[in-house]
């Protein structure tokens, strides 16, 4: 069982390891936050305070002075990266009149840690009824944290968890040729290289059955591999593996449905156990390598996919014959866009 101290630890180490980060962009002076930050840190202090921040910039038109506010509460936030006296006082010297009627409290939350001292303007703290105290940083969220009952503490433990990571990448430093530690680039999968046969031995298997093959079928076939593998290189991996599984656990017994290659679709809800089913079918079904017969269930008796490696009768008739006929995996062929041997 998860502990209160154990969420409270998590909290603190993930708040801090967000300091150390803002810490040493203001060393390079990169002082800038996203939306996203702020919305992250209007996520949390509305769970710690138990209010309905909304952030003021949301369409990018930077609120003078201000960040995030909520109107019932009468608080309002100023989120910085860096909380020094120069910043806080500019940050007061852009207060209104139409904020000081509008919010009781106005705060300046440092993304990362405070200054042991401020100078304040004296004039503009009086006037904005600002002090040292309206200045928190990642340790006064810490300790807010510490004093939250076990549900809102759960919360806010989640808002962390689904967050932080994303926060971390927006706070992210380049290196010296301008690339960041993460990338977008790097979370696509890469396609492979297909690796395509001549067809000869495909067309001599063919030929072993029916004893002669027009050389227009044979070129119809020869280009359709070489079709097959790239549409098997551009489909996900995951899904060319869940193709790959279809073939393996098919049936080839004729039904009403199919007189080739299928397999019930009951089947496959029962046995795959990931969590994107209609999302591997859905992609499967744009590619052409199923389709989903279900209709007249009484006549036609239960739903199956049925299963076209290719639109050529002339590939996808003798397909399964010539991997059994081979012993060829459809791990290899089908999953790894692997169609040397044909």
């Amino acid at each position: 069982m998860i502990t209160r101290g154990h969420y409270i630890g998590e909290v603190i180490d993930e708040l801090s390891a967000l300091a150390e980060q803002v810490k040493l962009r203001n060393r390079l002076g990169l002082t800038d936050l996203t939306v996203y930050s702020e919305n992250f840190f209007r996520d949390i202090l509305n769970v710690v305070l138990n209010i309905d921040l909304k952030n003021l910039n949301a369409d990018r038109s930077n609120e003078p002075g201000l960040d995030l506010a909520d109107l019932r509460a009468r608080k309002a936030f100023q989120i910085t990266s860096s909380a020094t006296s120069e910043k806080v006082n500019h940050t007061l010297e852009r207060i209104t009149d139409d904020h000081l009627s509008t919010y009781d409290k106005i705060i300046v939350l440092a993304i990362g840690k405070k200054q042991s001292k401020y100078t304040l303007d004296p004039a503009m703290a009086t006037r904005c009824r600002f002090n040292d105290g309206d200045i928190w940083d990642i340790s006064t969220l810490a300790r807010l944290a510490v004093d939250l009952e076990i549900e809102r503490l759960n919360q806010l433990v989640q808002v962390i968890r689904d967050n932080v990571l994303r926060v971390r990448v927006e706070l992210e430093v380049p290196d010296d040729t301008g690339r960041f530690p993460t990338s977008g680039f790097d979370r696509w999968e890469p396609r492979p290289a297909p690796k395509i046969g001549s067809g000869d031995a495909f067309v001599l298997f063919c030929r072993d059955g029916t004893g002669e093959l027009p050389i227009q079928d044979e070129k119809n076939i020869r280009s359709s591999i070489q079709k097959l593998a790239k549409k098997l290189a551009r489909t996900p991996r995951l899904t060319r593996e869940f193709l790959a599984m279809l073939y393996e656990l098919k049936e080839s017994k004729k039904t009403r449905r199919s007189d080739g290659d299928h397999i019930l679709l009951g089947k496959v809800e029962r046995e795959y156990l990931g969590r994107d089913l209609k999302g591997e079918i859905g992609i499967l079904e744009h590619e052409g390598f199923v389709s989903v017969s279900a209709e007249d269930v009484y006549d036609m008796g239960l739903p199956e996919l049925i299963l076209s490696i290719s639109p050529n009768e002339d590939l996808n008739g003798p397909f399964s014959d010539f991997m059994k006929a081979k012993n060829m995996s459809y791990r290899k062929v089908i999953g790894n866009a692997d169609l040397s041997a044909f």
